[in-house]
């Protein structure tokens, strides 16, 4: 079966410099996926890093990012701000290596992750915890 194995972390905390240092860690030669960004303000983003930033001033703002990686490793990284105040940190990898989980667990100091094949995390902090409680890849 081809397609996309996802993998996901809760972050310690939604800030840009955890946003960043997970994107500079994990995927360092990267593009932005999208050319612009809708807030539910109405206001159009173009970049990334514009989107973050309003994303940590804007606690309840709902963003999912995404990155295509330019060199080895993960073919996609993701960002997801939930409207709760969380943020999600996300890795696409062709191959479900469990690897990849323990590894970003370590780095986000976090207990709460999952693996999920071509499916998006849930869109709250408590979604998540609940889901990642039934995985047994957790």
């Amino acid at each position: 079966m081809s397609g996309f194995h996802d993998i996901y972390v809760l972050a310690p905390d939604r800030s840009a410099k955890v946003a960043q240092s997970f994107l500079d860690a994990f995927v360092p030669d990267r593009e932005q996926s999208a050319e612009e960004y809708l807030t539910s303000d109405g206001t159009n983003l173009h970049s990334a890093d514009s989107v973050i930033c309003h994303c940590v001033n804007h606690q309840h703002e709902s963003q999912n990012i995404y990155f295509r990686n330019l060199s080895c490793g993960p073919a996609h990284a993701m960002l997801f701000f939930t409207s709760d105040g969380g943020l999600f940190l996300g890795l696409s990898v062709v191959d479900a290596e469990r690897d990849y989980l323990e590894k970003l667990k370590r780095y986000a100091a976090s207990e709460v992750g999952f693996i999920a094949f071509e499916e998006p995390p849930p869109d709250t902090v408590a979604e998540f915890c609940r889901f990642s409680e039934t995985r047994s890849d957790r």
